[in-house]
């Protein structure tokens, strides 16, 4: 044992002289590791952070959100009916079911004649915590939840409400109801269920009918029960029972653990991640890590020969291959070590930055998370890194070596130009897919959405009695004569959210056989034309001007004016899109039955982002089923952020609301894009820095290389060749084995490219220009990078080069 610790010391001590013998080769190999386990390790905290959501939560490997595809609007939705949980204890009773309705009635504290509105308020089952990881902070939860007229509050939504968290007895008036606080809890920040306030769900809400979709269902279910069976069996009962056998929904489920990263659907508690962006990131990752270890590879085996006298007399002296070899890895895993230590200073000298750029709260725990990863890391890097040069080097004969007679072999040569034109590929694949991503990206943010979004203000969330009975629009008219204000209307849902609402429209003449299918439908207010920038190709906008514009009802009947978009005039068969103006449609689902005069056609809409296809869309004037609604006003630029203030201060003293949610429609429309725009500056800062380490490598073989070749050098310039002819010698080896590198680039990261850009429904076409400057750029700085060395070893005098050697 003395023996052994004794041998590791000496190698131990041996390692650090010869690391220490050669500074250059030092300082490039801690640069080029250093910058690489930083980024990896930067990368990989975000991946581990978005990779850990929800897995806190109790049972969470065998929970699953129910979901339902509606096939009249053609999309997924995370909501479902109260009602399937009866459904569900039928088919098994031993599923278990937990229900979450959002919403609340307005908000008035003691002694406010304010409103204000609870920020994600739920009303929840009482068996939520065996769902959900919950943190009571104060008061009793349990007890909360089995009483009425009891809420509980978040620490975020007691602070905001009452400056504090020391609030349990505080009363708050919900609508007609007083709730006493008697709870405050925590949700961990890795959770995709969000909640400002909890309190019992009602018993008027529960006993939902089968068709109202108004909860998010969370079912727990035995491991030996057949998911598909039974997500078919109740998918049936629910169109039998619901829709009259009519197939309008689909029953699906999804992992828990699977929902931050792989649900980006409508009404989501919180905006989700991308899985696509991790995995990018982790790959980006990896090629970090990967290029960072072929320029310690190629470094230490370009310079095998300086260590090969050494190896000769400890071999000599009876030292054995394998002693050699951990001694060698003893040496890389010591620079690997020292390269972690200068990565983790790094880290926590741009982790504040590189927080705001994922915009997640990353931290760093030595003794947790963080910790298993750059240990995990220094160790892959170290080995991966060291292995072949330890290989490699303890296989020197001694023979030969002290013989005089060792000639260096072709297979180490060959690895090296193998890596460098490995590192050449990764890095025209980063060229290029940055360029591409900030291409499509700029065509999302820019491509016509037949709506305009500069000017535009957003008021969100106003309970729609407020604005969509008729008697209102008193409140709009005074918001037009606000200094700045151009024109102002009303819609039920945002341009950049998802329509929700669907109908089955009867056409004049229209038989079963050319019936249109469901169309997609939103409520809107006068002036929606002017107010939104849509393109009237046909007819005319709503106009207070035609009264009858607005949704009556007569009895037996209603009457609403309707707007059509092209897409929608060309199905129902009308050439010419003025013979659409003055049709008379119905809605026969409707009681009343609606009867629908078409008064204008508009340009196709974009609705949310262009991930969705443009869909046909009818608007309806007046006529809303939803719960809340939203104001939409067209400023004048140049009085857009006065007017703001003045509009904000009517609406408060109008509807009596503190916190209303005013935001711009260009902002909106760009937060859509959110996940693509991390993608993109992700790609871009660490293709920056795989160049970067793509030159580092080439530095430290270009002056080996370079030193290599000096003699050669200094001979041909007594022959009469150039300087710049010299630079161009050494040069060309490199620039032939990047040539290489973009023959195995560019097929590759253009299939890969193809398919990432195939998710979009509005795409750009790959340029080959792009390919040709990528691969460009990277001949340049491999030129330059070069050259910088052989300019220096061209310039020196043949006779002081010949007479060292």
């Amino acid at each position: 044992m003395r023996n052994s610790l004794a041998m590791l010391g000496n190698y131990f001590t041996t390692g650090v002289r010869a690391v220490l013998r050669h500074k250059t080769h030092l300082v490039l190999n801690l640069l080029g590791l250093t910058t690489g386990l930083a980024s990896a390790l930067l990368i990989l905290l975000y991946a581990s952070y978005e990779l850990g959501f929800d897995k806190m939560h109790p049972n969470a490997a065998n929970t699953y959100r129910l979901e339902q595809f509606f096939n009249p609007v053609n999309q997924r939705f995370p909501i479902s009916s109260p009602a399937m949980k009866d459904l569900l204890h039928n088919y098994d009773n031993r599923i278990r079911v937990t229900r979450i309705n959002t919403g609340a009635p307005a908000l008035r504290l003691a002694g406010s004649s304010q409103q204000l509105t609870l920020e994600w308020p739920q009303a929840v089952d009482t068996n939520i915590t065996d769902f959900f990881q919950i943190e009571t902070l104060s008061g009793d939860l349990a007890a909360t939840l089995a009483q009425p007229n009891q809420i509980a509050l978040s620490e975020q939504e007691a602070k905001r409400l009452f400056g504090n968290t020391n609030v349990t007895g505080q009363q708050l008036q919900l609508g007609e109801q007083r709730f006493t606080v008697s709870a405050v809890y925590r949700i961990p920040e890795q959770s995709h269920f969000q909640a400002g306030s909890l309190r019992r769900i009602s018993d008027e809400v529960a006993a939902g009918r089968l068709a109202i979709n108004n909860v998010y269902s969370y079912i727990s279910l035995p491991a030996d029960l057949d998911q598909a069976a039974m997500l078919q069996q109740l998918t049936t009962q629910l169109n039998q029972q619901a829709y009259d056998g009519r197939q309008i929904a689909e029953l699906q489920l999804r992992a828990l653990s699977d929902i931050h990263l792989h649900s980006s659907l409508a009404y989501e508690f919180k905006v989700n991640g991308s899985a696509s962006t991790v995995n990018i990131c982790l790959l980006l990752s990896a090629l970090l890590l990967m290029i960072a270890a072929i320029n310690f590879i190629n470094m230490s085996t370009a310079r095998a020969a300086m260590r090969a006298k050494e190896v000769g007399v400890r071999k000599a002296l009876g030292a054995s291959r394998g002693q050699l070899f951990v001694q060698f890895m003893l040496e890389s895993l010591l620079i690997a070590a020292c390269a972690g230590l200068l990565a983790a200073v790094l880290v926590e000298l741009v982790l504040p930055q590189f927080n705001l750029l994922v915009n997640r709260p990353l931290q760093l725990h030595y003794f947790g998370n963080f910790g298993l990863i750059l240990l995990g890391s220094v160790f892959s890097v170290g080995i991966l890194a060291g292995v072949y040069p330890a290989v490699f080097i303890s296989a020197f004969d001694a023979k030969k070596v002290l013989s005089g007679d060792f000639q260096r072999g072709n297979t180490a040569l060959l690895l090296r130009k193998g890596l460098l034109v490995l590192q050449g590929a990764i890095t025209i694949g980063l060229l290029v897919s940055s360029a591409v991503l900030q291409q499509q990206l700029h065509l999302l943010q820019n491509q016509p959405t037949g709506y305009q979004r500069d000017a535009r203000l957003m008021v969100s969330g106003i309970e729609n009695e407020q604005i969509f009975w008729a008697g209102n629009q008193n409140l709009l008219q005074s918001l037009r004569q606000i200094e700045g204000v151009t024109a102002a209307s009303i819609m039920d849902m945002q341009l950049t959210g998802t329509v929700s609402q669907a109908m089955n429209i009867q056409l004049p003449g229209q038989t079963q056989d050319n019936a249109l299918p469901p169309i997609s439908q939103i409520a809107a207010g006068f002036d929606i034309v002017k107010t939104t920038g849509f393109i009237l190709l046909a007819g005319r906008d709503f106009s207070e001007t035609y009264q009858s514009d607005w949704y009556q009802t007569h009895g037996d009947h209603a009457t609403a004016a309707v707007i059509i978009t092209e897409s929608l005039a060309r199905k129902a068969g009308y050439s010419q899109l003025q013979d659409a103006i003055g049709q008379q449609w119905l809605l026969p689902g409707d009681n009343p039955v609606l009867q629908m005069k078409v008064v204008g056609v508009v340009a196709d809409i974009q609705i949310g982002s262009a991930l969705k296809q443009q869909e046909p869309l009818i608007l309806i004037c007046g006529r809303s089923p939803m719960t809340y609604g939203n104001i939409l006003l067209n400023l004048q630029p140049e009085h857009a952020v006065s007017a703001r203030t003045k509009v904000q201060q009517l609406l408060t003293d109008r509807l009596q609301r503190q916190d209303l949610q005013l935001s711009w429609l260009s902002d909106d429309y760009n937060a859509m894009y959110q996940n693509q725009q991390r993608q993109g500056k992700v790609i871009a800062i660490f293709a920056a820095l795989a160049i970067a380490l793509t030159c580092v490598g080439l530095f430290g073989l270009a002056a080996f290389s370079a030193e290599q070749r000096s003699r050669e050098v200094a001979m041909r310039k007594v022959l009469g060749a150039g300087r710049f002819n010299l630079v161009n010698l050494l040069a060309s080896e490199y620039i032939r084995l990047m040539a290489i590198s973009a023959v195995l680039a560019i097929p590759a990261t253009f299939w890969a490219l193809d398919s990432w850009l195939a998710e979009f429904s509005v795409r750009i076409s790959q340029n080959p220009l792009w390919y040709l400057l990528a691969a460009a750029a990277t001949f340049a700085i491999c030129w330059c990078t070069v050259a910088t060395l052989a300019w220096q070893v061209a310039g020196r005098k043949p006779a002081m080069v010949l007479r060292q050697q």
